[in-house]
């Protein structure tokens, strides 16, 4: 671990009660199946793995190692330098005045022409440093003043040294080169009975690909709507009750879950549920390997979840990405969402 100044601590974590019954510290438990599997860790246990991580570590090893820490549950050496601030770090004078480095007048910024894509010295003093391609590859500083600093190295953009809120790049492309706010043109002119559609993760799960776990799927394996009081009872949409959620290119059913922890005007849906395949535990339905019996499962029997494996929101999201960046809209779609009659 390192401090907010980047100074390096050391910490270990201490059991308050032993294990009860016959459990025991899934560590210990990992390192007694390495053994078992013919795998050794070079350690037998938990404990061991810690002690040997203190004495293998010089400045814990010199406190008192192991038990030093048992004692004290922390370390850090306060004579330690700080190592934050490293873009104060002043370029000495001969890595800027190497033979293939160059200076951009325009920019302050250090670069080595034959790390770029440039053909030549004189191409890479005629383009600059900002059109040259790949010249970010050859950074080697930003002059500020009288001095030459490391600065801000920029990384797969050629970009100065310094924190940008200018960007060129973003000007030549037509766009604000000064942060800017857009709004949504589609939230501009949506309807009183329309809402936003947003999408969350969970602690327990990843995405939508581990939803074939048995033991997270047991945890979570549904995800109802979330929607605010005051905009279910306007639908009259009570806890509980089956909604439609229609967008302009799809539509699920799903359960609302009606709370304040959304705003008024928005409904959020978690990725994470909604499959049809991808295993019995995620979707209910079997894999290809489980009709033909290639698989022993003897937990299968214990999926007490089959009557409701969610919906998942992608199902309402249209492929239409950020104009600027480039990325997926996961959190504006326009959507309606109306009680599903009862039959």
């Amino acid at each position: 671990m390192v401090s907010p100044d980047q100074r390096p601590e050391y910490y270990i974590r201490q059991p308050i009660v032993p294990p009860m019954g016959e459990t025991r510290d899934f560590g210990d438990v990992a390192c007694d199946l390495a053994e078992r599997m013919g795998m050794p860790l070079g350690f037998k246990t938990k404990e061991e793995f810690v002690r040997l991580s203190c004495e293998m570590t010089p400045e814990v090893k010199e406190a008192g190692g192991f038990e030093y820490m048992k004692e004290h549950g922390v370390y850090h050496n306060p004579e330690t330098k700080a190592a934050c601030f490293s873009y104060m770090r002043t370029i000495p004078p001969s890595a800027f005045a190497a033979e293939d480095v160059i200076f951009d007048e325009w920019l302050g910024v250090y670069w080595n022409w034959k790390k770029s894509r440039a053909k030549s010295r004189e191409e890479a003093m005629e383009k600059g440093y900002m059109h040259t391609k790949k010249a970010y590859t050859g950074y080697v500083g930003q002059q500020i003043g009288g001095a030459v600093y490391r600065g801000f190295p920029p990384d797969k953009v050629n970009k100065t040294g310094f924190m940008e809120l200018y960007s060129e790049l973003m000007e030549e492309k037509g766009f604000n080169p000064l942060p800017s706010y857009y709004p949504n043109p589609e939230h501009q002119k949506m309807g009183e009975d329309e809402l936003i559609l947003t999408t969350y993760k969970v602690n327990v799960q990843s995405h939508s690909r581990t939803q074939n776990c048995k033991w997270l799927t047991e945890i979570y394996h549904t995800n109802p709507a979330w929607i605010n009081p005051e905009t279910a009872a306007r639908r009259g949409i009570a806890n509980g009750d089956l909604i439609k959620v229609k967008s302009e290119v799809g539509e699920i059913t799903t359960k609302a879950r009606v709370t304040p922890g959304v705003v008024p005007g928005v409904i959020a849906i978690s990725n994470h549920c909604g499959h049809w395949k991808y295993g019995r535990y995620a979707s209910g339905n079997a894999t290809p390997e489980d009709i033909r019996g290639d698989l022993e499962d003897r937990d299968a029997h214990r999926i007490w979840w089959n009557d409701d494996h969610g919906a998942h929101p992608n199902w309402l999201i249209p492929n239409k990405p950020d104009p600027i960046g480039g990325e997926q809209r996961w959190n504006d779609t326009v959507v309606t969402v109306e009680k599903v009659a009862s039959a």
